[in-house]
């Protein structure tokens, strides 16, 4: 499906010149910053340097200090604590993060991963057995527990105290426990976004902050927040781009020897962006959890045995492999479900199902559908007798709102804006469907959507410079400086008017490669198209052509030059 164009009105000129002229940057680079509210010099240097010193006090957070006091206590009496995380990365990592740090403060700890085909998302009662068997004094859960009204009762009536650190949107009741979650309605915490992992740090800064700790050796763990929040597609903004960048710098600089093993498996050099940690670590994260179990992931982030590391970064790449085949197998059946549905063309929403499916890989099946069927999408299968499956939504709808909508429907939901997990029973799905569908088609006002492609600015080549060797090599440091790159900082994208086709090529049967240039400009560049062999029969040298694309280094041979990402291309009448 060709997307519609969308490019963003300028900034007012006064802005743009301004901020141009203080920093000795490009006018598109000035228009980039001004979009994200940047029109100052001094707002520009905070935020292409965050630093750890502009987090927010954590004790804002509602009830921070119950939570620290109750730390402290299962701390200085060596109280038996159980961390219970979800599955995912953010789970994951949360979980390994506590550990790692309180470890280090001098408690031994338990953790908990719930099996994802046994218990499914969230605390589960098999998880609070556990607990109560094993004669656990605090249980912390991580990136979870928001919802688990009952399970956290039964293990408040075993004399169990409940630290619940989590993100998810809670509801207008909250389980029993100390609650630290932003979104609640009663906390002035001024940061919202914060991914799982996220919450788990604050909670581990005020402690630090307490016991008037230095903070360092906790930073020595932010690697883990930052492969949480690129994971969990939170925004790169605010408190989330500080303790981001800060994480990148350490596995760049510092990186733990699990992930290290792990990216020679991938054939990974450094140094990592957030790109890499989210495309390389974390599906291999994900897929512990969605093939094996989560707790295998959260074995290999914290160990320091070099054996133990080897087949446990080993087993996880396996696992990985074995996902992307499941992957690839369980999209084209989902694809070829809608292919034969009459009805399809007509749906607001895709609503795909099969008994036999994996269950750990049913939400990257929903994104792979939403890439041909841009709708919002759900991918069903069935474990012990009961439907259950992922949901993958994209602006302007809010995925929590229409299952929320739906939910007398449904066993349970949870989940984002973008993405949730639900269950129901069998004989529900026809009604939850048309449920489902009638509140995507309201919510749309009766339009069906329409992929968007977001411009940034219009740019003219001529801004880029006529010394490939000089100004091209600017541009890209200081492109670089905005990393790291996420939802809320995207990439720049840009838009070139009336380019010039010198040559093309496809690449692998599949990659477009262009070389281009603007009339009156000295300079042709180059630019590549990744599976956009399609575009081709538009062209040929000579053409004219619309070019919307982002701003790449390309290195090869250890030559470093400029290159455009191609992301769509219109030939011009």
């Amino acid at each position: 499906m060709k997307a519609n164009w969308h490019l963003e009105d300028s900034a007012p000129a006064e802005y743009t010149h301004s901020i141009s002229k203080d920093l000795q940057v490009p006018r598109f680079i000035a228009e980039l910053l001004a979009q994200r509210h940047i029109r100052t010099k001094e707002a520009a240097v905070k935020f292409f340097r965050p630093k750890l010193s502009e987090l927010h006090d954590p004790f804002e957070l509602l009830n921070m200090q119950l939570a620290v006091e109750k730390l402290h206590k299962a701390i200085e009496l060596q109280q038996k604590v159980l961390l219970y995380g979800d599955y995912d990365v953010d789970g994951t990592t949360s979980v390994a993060l506590m550990h790692e740090q309180l470890s280090q403060l001098g408690l031994e700890c338990q953790y908990y991963i719930p099996d994802r085909y046994k218990e499914g998302y969230g605390v589960s009662d098999t998880g609070i057995n556990y607990a109560i068997e094993n004669g656990i004094q605090l249980l912390i859960t991580l990136d979870c527990g928001i919802k688990a009204h009952d399970q956290l009762s039964r293990a408040q009536d075993a004399g169990i105290a409940v630290i619940v650190c989590d993100h998810h949107q809670p509801e207008s009741n909250l389980p029993p426990g100390i609650i630290l979650n932003p979104k609640q309605a009663a906390c002035q915490y001024p940061y919202k976004e914060l991914c799982g992992c996220g919450v788990a740090f604050k909670l581990l800064q005020a402690y630090y902050q307490y016991q008037q700790l230095d903070a360092a050796n906790l930073f020595k763990s932010l690697d883990l927040v930052a492969l949480a929040i690129g994971a969990d597609i939170v925004e790169i903004l605010g408190e989330n781009r500080v303790l981001c960048a800060a994480g990148i710098e350490q596995i760049n600089t510092h990186p733990r020897r699990a992930f290290q093993i792990l990216l020679e498996l991938a054939k990974k050099s450094f140094p990592l962006t957030l790109r890499d940690l989210v495309f390389v670590i974390a599906p291999r994260i994900n897929a512990a959890g969605r093939i094996a179990s989560g707790a295998r992931a959260v074995a290999w982030m914290l160990s320091d045995d070099e054996q133990q590391l080897l087949e446990l970064a080993g087993e996880i790449d396996q696992d990985n492999a074995f996902r992307r085949t499941l992957d690839q197998e369980m999209t084209q059946e989902a694809l070829i479900q809608l292919e034969n549905d009459p009805e399809q063309s007509k749906r607001f929403a895709n609503i795909v199902y099969d008994p036999s499916w994996h269950k750990g890989v049913v939400g990257i099946v929903a994104s792979r559908i939403i890439e041909q069927h841009y709708k919002p999408t759900i991918v069903l299968t069935q474990a012990n007798g009961v439907l259950t499956g992922s949901a993958r939504c994209m602006p302007p709808l809010d995925l929590y709102a229409l299952l929320e909508a739906s939910s007398e429907h449904l066993i349970q939901f949870g989940g984002h804006q973008f993405a949730a997990g639900l269950s129901l029973l069998p004989e529900k799905l026809p009604t939850f469907q048309a449920t489902f569908e009638h509140e995507v088609q309201t919510a749309l006002n009766g339009r069906q959507l329409q992929r968007q492609l977001h411009i940034d600015a219009q740019l003219e080549f001529q801004e880029l410079g006529t010394n490939p060797h000089v100004h091209f090599t600017r541009i890209l440091k200081i492109l670089d400086a905005f990393e790291p790159c996420g939802p809320g900082n995207l990439h720049g994208t840009f838009l070139a008017k009336n380019c010039l086709v010198v040559e093309h090529r496809i690449l692998k049967d599949a990659h477009l490669k262009l070389k281009i240039t603007q009339d009156e400009y000295p300079v042709q560049l180059e630019a590549i198209g990744f599976n956009l062999a399609q575009l081709d029969n538009k062209l040929m040298p000579g053409i004219y052509i619309d070019l919307v694309f982002q701003i790449t280094a390309n290195t090869f041979q250890n030559r470093t030059t400029l290159q455009l990402l191609i992301k769509d291309l219109d030939v011009v009448a």
